[in-house]
């Protein structure tokens, strides 16, 4: 079987989107010929080894060029090669390109869409939704199947008019492989000494610094936990728009010397950023017809043994367990948020029955071996009955 996977971001580059993609690449794989299509690595970074093949596409600004420039390096490879399926990563990104690829190359793969959450949330919020919404039933009109990642995905399909019976819904996975394995002393020992963070109990996010993630609020929220957990840090990982932003907010909120930075982390790094933690923190919200469509982050976190506060919005409620695997806040308060930080900063016995039932519920049931196997099944058969997260 030939498989050609179209995504906009992909490691590594940081986000759920490339994340995803590049674990049905690895896993497919294992059993079928595998291309990517994808943005080029940035600068300085380089793809690890895989199995599968990447073809890279110059990056640039200009939604239109990038547009332009995969249509013609889909129809490319369509042309050349014969693949059975086409698995497109964002509909508006890679889909209006695979559309005008396909009828140009006579492509006869079949077409399956992926849908994360935000990038449709968006068509039922904003203000130029009926042109965007045309937009997107032509787009994955054709398709095959879609692919609703958690079950908030596949009610905002239904809310956009596409039928049930079109849809599988698989939850969102991690590869325990590489987060299970405790990180040794030395390593956690190592990010300590290289964040300041000796004797610090640490607050963990690991996000594109993006505004509807919420690291505003958490920053918001420290100086209420520092008055009970003073020995509190709140740690960053990632990159983004919003960086300096959240610089000059930590200085005018007052805990500057509180919040750290980690900047990119690559992946093989990021285990030892949550074994590091004591909490994982990330209460997204939804922002300018932007959440979370799942937070991929807090099933790694989870996979280290982390209780995480997540925020009550998105796919972020099947993603965290309220009351099991961590706590769900109201993403905009930062009382609710520091509340529930300094609840599990300093009932530890509480925070570790969570991390172990959030690690037992990943292993039973969230493994992306396993998700990648139940997708590509769903990629090739018929009709397929839509499942919930376990």
């Amino acid at each position: 079987m030939r498989i050609l996977i179209l995504t906009p971001e992909f490691p590594p580059q940081f986000g759920g989107i490339g994340t995803h993609c590049f674990e049905m690449a690895k896993h497919w794989s294992r059993g079928a010929n595998v291309t990517v299509l994808a943005p080029a690595a940035p600068p300085g970074q380089t793809r690890a080894e895989s199995r599968f093949e990447v073809v890279d596409l110059r990056p640039t600004r200009s939604r239109l060029v990038r547009l332009v420039r995969t249509e013609r390096a889909a129809r490319r490879l369509m042309s050349g090669d014969g693949f059975d399926v086409v698995y497109v990563g964002h509909w508006r990104t890679c889909g209006v390109a695979f559309r005008f690829a396909a009828a140009r190359s006579r492509s006869s793969a079949r077409y399956v869409q992926a849908i994360h959450g935000g990038e449709v949330l968006y068509l039922l919020r904003s203000r130029a939704r009926v042109m965007l919404r045309q937009l997107f039933r032509w787009t994955v009109g054709p398709a095959d199947r879609l692919i609703a990642l958690g079950e908030y995905q596949a009610e905002l399909l239904e809310q956009l008019g596409i039928r049930r019976d079109r849809v599988f819904v698989s939850p969102e996975g991690v590869d325990m492989s590489g987060f299970q394995r405790p990180a040794t002393e030395e390593v956690v020992s190592g990010l300590r000494r290289r964040h300041r963070l000796e004797g610090k109990r640490i607050l963990l996010t690991v996000a594109r610094l993006a505004p509807h993630k919420g690291h505003d609020t958490v920053i918001r929220a420290l100086p209420e936990i520092l008055v009970r957990v003073p020995d509190a840090a709140y740690l960053i990982v990632g990159d983004g728009s919003a960086a300096e932003q959240l610089r000059r907010l930590a200085d005018q909120v007052g805990v500057a010397e509180h919040v750290h930075f980690a900047g990119f982390v690559p992946d093989h790094e990021l285990a030892g950023y949550y074994h590091l933690c004591d909490l994982f923190v990330m209460p997204s919200k939804e922002l300018n017809g932007d959440t979370e469509g799942f937070g991929i982050v807090f099933l790694e976190a989870a996979a280290c043994g982390k209780a995480a506060i997540g925020g009550r919005t998105g796919g972020v409620v099947e993603a965290v367990q309220d009351g099991r695997t961590g706590l769900l806040v109201e993403p905009e308060s930062t009382a609710e948020i520091a509340d529930a930080a300094v609840r599990l900063l300093t009932d530890i016995e509480l925070a570790q029955r969570m991390g172990e039932a959030g690690r037992r519920r990943v292993a039973e049931s969230m493994q992306y071996q396993d998700i990648a196997a139940n997708i590509l099944g769903a990629c090739c058969a018929g009709a397929a009955t839509p499942r919930s997260v376990a």
